[in-house]
C-alpha cells in the first residue's frame, strides 16, 4: 500500500529534521552564519599567542566564525585588513591596533558601514568621533601605577631609574607611562634619567639594557623598569655581569619572567594574562550580536592585574609560555 504525503507535510518534516540537526550541533543557523573579523597588529609578538588561542577556542565553542589576521607590525597593513573585513560585511570587528590614533579613519569606515567594533588589549582613540562598543583588556594606567609602586618598594622610594618603553603610539605604551608618572609624583626622589623604546621586542630590550648598563656604571643606576616582559633577558645579562645593584621591574608574566622572579633576577612584575582578553573579546562580541548590549560593560571591560613578587610567585602560574 502506498502512502501519499502532501508537499506541505514533506516540507514541514524536512524543516523539523534541520532544526533537530542544529540543536544537536548546539548552535542555530543564525549563529553558524555569523562572522567576526579580528585584526591584531602583530601576531608574532609572543604575548598574543594565548590571546589568539583564547579567542579561537571561544569562537569555536560559541559557534561563530573567526577570521583572524595580522597587521604584521605595519599600520597601513592593519588598515587594509580592517577594510577587507568591511568589504566582506562581517558582523563585528575586533581590533588590537598598533596606534590608537592611526587606526581611527578605518574604524570610522566600519562605523559608517554599521559594523560594531570592539578594541582588545590596545585601545582606539575615540576623541575624534570613532565609536567602539567597548574596550576589553586591562586598565593600563593602573598597570603603570602599580609598576610605580613596585619600583618605589624595590629601591626604597629614591634612586635613579632607566625606563624601557613598548612600541611608541600603542595605547598600552602611552597609558602605562602616564600611570607610572602619576605614581611617581608621590616619590620626588625617584628620577627617570633616561628612556628608550624597545618595541615590545626581546632583542631590542636586551640591547637597550646593555646600553643603559654601559653608560651608567655601578652605583649610578638603581633600577630598570620595562613596560613589558622583554626586559627579562636584560635582567639575566645584568646578573651575569655582576650588576646586582640594579633592580628590574617588568610588565606581564610569561614563564621566563616567573622563573626570573623565583631566582631573584627580577624584583617583580604586573601580571596581565592575555588569554582572558581573547576569550572575553569574543564573548562580548557574541553578546552584542545577540542584542544583549546591557551585558557588555562599556566603555571598558577591565580584567584583573595582580602584582607578582618573590613573596607570592608560587601562587600564580605563568600567564603564557609555561
Amino acid at each position: 500500500m502506498k502512502i501519499h504525503f502532501s508537499r506541505r507535510t514533506v516540507l514541514r518534516a524536512a524543516a523539523t529534521v534541520l532544526a533537530i540537526g542544529f540543536a544537536i550541533n548546539g548552535q542555530s543557523a543564525t549563529a553558524a552564519e555569523r562572522k567576526i573579523g579580528m585584526m591584531i597588529w602583530n601576531t608574532s609578538v609572543p604575548f598574543y599567542s594565548n590571546l589568539i588561542k583564547g579567542a579561537q577556542d571561544t569562537a569555536k565553542e560559541l559557534g561563530v566564525s573567526l577570521d583572524l589576521q595580522s597587521g604584521n607590525g605595519d599600520l597601513s597593513t592593519e588598515i587594509s585588513v580592517v577594510q577587507q573585513f568591511i568589504a566582506q560585511k562581517v558582523d563585528l570587528i575586533l581590533v588590537t591596533p598598533s596606534n590608537a590614533k592611526g587606526i581611527v579613519p578605518v574604524i570610522k569606515q566600519a562605523n559608517e558601514a554599521g559594523i560594531p567594533v570592539i578594541a582588545v588589549n590596545n585601545r582606539v582613540d575615540t576623541s575624534s568621533g570613532a565609536k567602539i562598543a567597548t574596550f576589553v583588556g586591562v586598565d593600563d594606567v593602573a598597570f603603570g601605577q602599580q609598576q610605580g609602586e613596585l619600583l618605589a618598594k624595590a629601591i626604597g622610594g629614591k634612586g635613579k631609574v632607566a625606563y624601557i618603553l613598548g612600541k611608541l603610539g600603542t595605547s598600552s605604551q602611552i597609558d602605562r607611562k602616564a600611570g607610572l608618572m602619576e605614581a611617581l609624583k608621590k616619590y620626588p626622589d625617584i628620577k627617570i634619567v633616561e628612556e628608550q623604546s624597545a618595541d615590545w621586542d626581546n632583542a631590542k630590550a636586551l640591547a637597550v639594557t646593555q646600553d643603559f648598563l654601559s653608560r651608567y656604571p655601578s652605583g649610578s643606576l638603581d633600577a630598570i623598569i620595562d613596560q613589558g616582559p622583554e626586559g627579562v633577558n636584560g635582567a639575566s645579562f645584568a646578573k651575569q655581569s655582576g650588576r646586582t645593584d640594579v633592580k628590574f621591574i617588568l610588565g606581564d608574566y610569561p614563564a621566563d619572567v616567573r622563573s626570573a622572579i623565583q631566582a631573584g633576577t627580577v624584583y617583580g612584575t604586573v601580571d596581565q594574562d592575555p588569554a582572558p582578553q581573547g576569550v572575553t573579546g569574543v564573548k562580548d562580541a557574541v553578546k552584542l550580536l545577540d542584542g544583549k548590549t546591557a551585558d557588555v560593560p562599556s566603555p571598558d571591560h577591565f580584567l584583573d592585574l595582580p602584582i607578582v613578587t618573590k613573596d607570592n610567585v608560587e601562587q600564580f602560574p605563568p600567564a603564557w609560555g609555561g
